[in-house]
């Protein structure tokens, strides 16, 4: 009888790769890898007048090395619009994502969640995403400060007001 000539043939070279990659699949069949879509942690630093001094926008004359340092590892916004001429509107207008005409908010004293209680801030977007959204500082203006945004109470820094305006008050900053 005749051996079939459909049986092919392996050569040594094919079976040392299949073997190798057979003995690789089951090492790290049992293995955990870090996964690729490991959400990032994410900074978002509000600040108004400041315009751009900083060295991560070309001003050569401010030395900020640790904020250059972060500006080149993240995301610079190098065109900024404001809504308002005052704090109050032109920050819930950022933070909500809604124009100060839409949230009823043209001033220093006016809660954004009066006229739009539903509104879903940036802060409370990552909190109900799974983040831990902290805030420390004017994010929101002055006594407004949003606890529906927060995972935490606002954090105060003792001794510093809650509205860091309140500092150019002071009669020894009076000229």
């Amino acid at each position: 009888m005749e051996k079939s000539k459909s049986r092919s043939k392996m050569n040594r070279r094919q079976f040392i790769e299949v073997t190798t990659s057979a003995v690789v699949a089951g090492i790290f069949s049992n293995c955990d890898f870090p996964t690729t879509n490991k959400r990032p942690n994410i900074l978002f630093i509000a600040v108004d007048d400041l315009r751009p001094e900083l060295g991560c926008y070309g001003n050569t004359y401010i030395k900020s090395p640790c904020i250059d340092r972060l500006a080149k590892d993240g995301v610079t916004f190098t065109k900024a619009y404001c809504q308002s001429a005052v704090c109050n509107p032109s920050r819930a207008s950022l933070m909500t994502g809604l124009r100060p005409d839409t949230i009823k908010v043209w001033d220093l004293k006016t809660n954004f969640r009066d006229a739009v209680p539903d509104a879903i801030t940036v802060a409370q977007y990552f909190k109900q995403n799974g983040y831990h959204s902290v805030g420390i500082g004017k994010i929101f203006h002055n006594t407004i400060p949003d606890p529906m945004s927060w995972s935490e109470p606002k954090l105060h820094i003792e001794g510093y007001p809650f509205d860091p305006d309140a500092v150019y008050r002071k009669k020894e900053n009076i000229a």
